[in-house]
């Protein structure tokens, strides 16, 4: 008569897949906390270049004068209106399109710089390169003043440079992103 052998797994496979587990993620977490920073940049640079270019394109739409205006200080806001005169004369009662608030939709990510050369070849003195920290997008789709901000994981802060992203935009209202090559010590399109 034959045996009748039971199927399964023995508690010692089970305690040595359990521990091969174990293992593999404390080997693979480390990594992966390391990118988390980056990744959060990385997508704030994105949907803000989005946000510089709807911003254009409702300007034409519109045929309106709007404002991106950016608030680097504790605030951490990027702010759209719409010109009510149309004058380019921008202040507070002017329409309030959209609110990004940075620490809300992409934490420990600010509007903020290392030293180090900015996109323009010149050493970088503010986040924020358009005048009075306001991007004025004309009715034609046009750049008033061409300009570029600076985003950072928080944590870099006179740290590294390496996950710093630049968003240019030109006169012509053409937005690239940008990020900092540590081994040139420069910029590079992404």
């Amino acid at each position: 008569m034959k045996a009748h052998r039971r199927r399964g797994f023995t508690l010692v496979e089970l305690m040595i897949t359990i521990a091969v587990i174990g293992i593999l993620g404390l080997v693979v977490t480390p990594g992966i906390l390391t990118y988390i920073p980056q990744y959060r940049v990385n997508r704030a640079a994105k949907a803000l270049a989005t946000e510089m270019n709807l911003t254009r394109m409702r300007a034409i739409a519109k045929n309106r004068i709007y404002y991106v205006v950016f608030a680097a200080g504790s605030d951490q806001t990027v702010k759209v209106y719409e010109e009510s005169t149309n004058d380019t004369s921008w202040s507070t009662s002017d329409t309030l399109v959209k609110t990004i608030a940075l620490a809300t939709e992409f934490p420990n990510v600010r509007l903020d710089y290392n030293s180090v050369t900015g996109l323009g070849g010149t050493s970088l003195t503010s986040a924020v390169t358009f005048p009075n920290d306001r991007a004025v997008f004309l009715p034609n789709g046009l750049l008033s003043t061409p300009g570029a901000f600076y985003l950072m994981p928080a944590v870099d802060k006179n740290v590294r440079n390496d996950r710093m992203r630049a968003v240019e935009v030109g006169r012509a209202g053409q937005v690239t992103l940008y990020r900092y090559d540590t081994a040139t010590s420069g910029w590079e399109e992404m």
